[in-house]
Formats: structure tokens, C-alpha cells, sequence
């Protein structure tokens, strides 16, 4: 004979996967309209819960076939036949909805590794690039269909239980044997809380660290003020040079001397989404340094900046950042900064007019920066405002700078040691 009831499996699959698809389709909506620097986080957490609705529905067909569960409830034939369609309808939603996002991900121009809650990697579909298209669509329908078959299957639920007396709620209730208002508030309060979840959640905290600005440095160098680096106007256009306020002449030109990068240094970046600073590091560089205040003529500096060491806190936007449509450190591994003149600005002050070279393109970049030499110590703090799109940072969708500003600003700090 056919159980009277659900087994708690069955029971316990229905409502996680009901109470994940409500949330899902709440939560889509916080994908909408202006991005900011959450949205990898977001989007992260939207894949995280369709593989999980995926997984469940999928679990969930494979215990429908070796579980028995109560009979269909007798009626008319339009009434069975529209119930049965119903529950096709939610498979479908259910296994076709993370399938086509799943596709989506896998064939998008922009190739971010998926990683599920933050943790547990999670492949890309091996299918051809034009599924894409149809995919994006389907995927966009089905969360509508859900919602109609979700009206019609708590309707025939409702007439079920009070129009035609059959004590239906209580099958896929837990403890639901006793009073239908009891299931009914149970089930109410399942799907409401999963909705409220998918107003209010909020992946970023959890899912982006904020960089550190500050490093240790040796205790026998004079420390300078802490500043911060905000995106900020130019300080002077890049193909222009700015006046300095005083310059020295060097009427007897002296050898550089050599420094020594100490341990520490860093090396970070600050770009503006939609007015929220996103702030980076690169954790990887390395310089030359030929620097003399009383020999700035034949002052060098030369730096290779690793550019897969980018670090913003967030691994889904770091792969982005890494991938064709930003750095293409396929192609362009390093960057470069290369400076031969300088000029003092009065104290311990002084401007490098050098050349960035960015994804093969090179470009003139001054920078300003404070130098404090103690002995054979030093620290030296500075920065530069850039414009990305000069650097061809940022292709496709991302060229555009009403989401991410232009310019990005770059500071650095590190302390080096004089080998003579």
C-alpha cells in the first residue's frame, strides 16, 4: 500500500529546494541595474546556490524513484493531468534553471573560475561557445515559469485542503499529522524567510577582505606621514610636465648610488565602481634603483611589476582582472616603469617623468613621491594617477567608464638599502 505521507527525505529535499529557488529568484535581483564592487561576490553566491538547487533536485529525482510516496489524490481528469504538468514544470525549472546558468558561465567572453561559497572549485561545461546565447535566454524564462507553476501548485494545494476537504498539506509537512492551519503557517514561514534572505543578504563582507595600506618598515628609517591614495585628478596631464615648485641644478653631476629593495614594500592601486573605491596590490614586483639626490641626471629607476600577482580580496575579480579584457597576462605577464629624469621639489620632494608600459602599451607617467635617506637607509612614498583606458585596460563592456572611472590611482612605500 502507498505511505500516507512523504518520507522525511522526500519532505526534507522539497523544502530546501523550495525555500533555495525562492531566494534565488529574490536575490537575482540584486544582479540588476548599476554594478559595483560586490558584484563578483554576488554573483558568486547566485552560482553557489543554483549548483545547490542542481545538486538537491537532482538528488531529489534519484530518491522519487527508490522511495515510495502517496498515492496521486483522485479527481477529475483536467485536475490530475494540470497537477502532473505542474510538477514536470518544477523539474524542469529546477534542473533547467542552474543547467543554463551553469552554460552561461562556462561560454561567457569574460572566463571567471566558479568557486562554490567561496571554498570548493567548480568546472566550466566543455560546450561550444554559441550555446551561450540560447542558454542566457532560457536562463532568463524559467524563473518566471517557476513563479506561475508556484501560484498554481499552492493553489491546488488550497482547494485540496478547503474546498474539497482532502487533508493535503500535511504529506509534505514535517509533524504536519495534526491541524492544516498549523502546515500552512509552517510552510508560509519556510518561504517567507526565504525570501526576506534574499532581500537582505549581502555576500561582500564575507566575500572581499579590504587590502592593507600599510606595511612594516625598518625601525632606522624616519617615518613619513600616512597619506592615503584616492583616485584624484591628474597631477599633471601625461603627455605634459608640469612646472615643478623649485628646481636645483647639479653643476657637478655625482654618481647614483645603488639601493636594495628591503622586505615590506608595497605596491597598491586604488580604482573608483560606481563611486566605491576597489582597492589592490600587486605582491610581486622588483626594481633597479641608480638614486642620488646631489646626482639626479644620472638617476635611474627601473621596476617589473608581476602583474598575475593582483590581489583586490576577492578571487572572482582577480581572475577577471588577470583574463583578456583587463591585464591579458596571457600576453602581457609584467608591466613596467621606467624613469630617467628627476627633479627636486624642495625638502625631500621630488618628481619622476618616466614611462608605464601596460599591456604593450607605453605611456609617459609622472609621479611624485617623498624620499628619506638616513645613512644608508631609506624610504621612499609616492604616487601616480593613470587612465586606464589609455592602457587598454578594460575591453568589451568593461571600456566604458560609467561603471569603472578612468583613472586609477597608484601608490607605493617601501624602504631599500644602499650597497655602498
Amino acid at each position: 500500500m502507498a505511505p500516507a505521507r512523504y518520507s522525511l527525505g522526500a519532505i526534507v529535499l522539497h523544502w530546501l529546494i523550495a525555500a533555495a529557488l525562492a531566494f534565488q529568484i529574490v536575490f537575482a535581483d540584486s544582479l540588476e541595474g548599476p554594478r559595483g564592487p560586490d558584484l563578483f561576490a554576488r554573483y558568486q553566491l547566485h552560482k553557489s546556490i543554483g549548483i545547490t538547487i542542481l545538486l538537491l533536485s537532482l538528488l531529489r529525482v534519484g530518491w522519487r524513484l527508490v522511495t515510495p510516496r502517496p498515492a496521486p489524490v483522485p479527481g477529475p481528469k483536467w485536475a490530475m493531468t494540470l497537477s502532473g504538468l505542474v510538477h514536470l514544470g518544477f523539474y524542469i525549472v529546477m534542473i533547467g534553471a542552474p543547467l543554463t546558468g551553469w552554460i552561461l558561465v562556462s561560454t561567457s567572453d569574460v572566463r571567471v573560475d566558479t568557486l562554490l561559497f567561496g571554498s570548493i572549485p567548480w568546472p566550466h561545461l566543455p560546450v561550444p561557445q554559441w550555446l551561450g546565447d540560447p542558454a542566457e535566454e532560457v536562463h532568463e524564462i524559467l524563473p518566471k515559469v517557476g513563479i506561475a507553476l508556484f501560484v498554481l501548485h499552492v493553489a491546488g494545494a488550497l482547494r485540496h485542503q478547503y474546498l474539497l476537504g482532502t487533508p493535503i498539506l500535511a504529506r509534505m509537512l514535517p509533524g504536519g499529522r495534526g491541524k492544516a492551519m498549523g502546515a500552512v503557517a509552517l510552510a508560509a514561514a519556510i518561504m517567507i524567510s526565504a525570501v526576506v534572505l534574499g532581500k537582505i543578504a549581502d555576500p561582500k563582507g564575507a566575500m572581499a577582505a579590504p587590502v592593507s595600506s600599510v606595511e612594516t618598515v625598518p625601525s632606522s628609517v624616519t617615518p613619513a606621514r600616512e597619506e592615503t591614495a584616492p583616485v584624484e585628478p591628474p597631477m599633471a596631464a601625461e603627455d605634459e610636465v608640469a612646472e615643478p615648485v623649485v628646481e636645483h641644478e647639479i653643476n657637478e653631476p655625482q654618481e647614483p648610488r645603488t639601493w636594495t629593495l628591503s622586505p615590506g614594500g608595497r605596491l597598491n592601486f586604488t580604482a573608483q565602481w560606481n563611486g566605491d573605491p576597489v582597492n589592490g596590490s600587486f605582491s610581486k614586483w622588483s626594481s633597479t634603483i641608480l638614486f642620488s639626490p646631489e646626482a639626479l641626471e644620472a638617476s635611474r629607476i627601473d621596476v617589473s611589476i608581476d602583474l598575475t600577482s593582483v590581489d583586490t580580496g576577492d578571487s572572482q575579480r582577480d581572475g577577471t582582472l588577470t583574463d583578456s579584457h583587463f591585464f591579458d597576462t596571457a600576453r602581457f605577464a609584467k608591466a613596467s616603469y621606467r624613469a630617467t629624469r628627476f627633479k627636486a621639489l624642495g625638502g625631500d620632494r621630488y618628481r619622476a617623468d618616466g614611462t608605464l608600459t601596460l599591456r604593450g602599451v607605453s605611456k609617459p607617467v609622472p609621479l611624485n613621491f617623498t624620499l628619506t635617506i638616513t645613512d644608508n637607509m631609506a624610504r621612499a612614498r609616492g604616487r601616480a594617477t593613470i587612465d586606464r583606458t589609455r592602457f587598454g585596460v578594460g575591453q568589451g563592456d568593461f571600456s566604458s567608464t560609467a561603471e569603472i572611472a578612468g583613472p586609477v590611482a597608484i601608490s607605493f612605500d617601501f624602504s631599500a638599502t644602499a650597497k655602498d
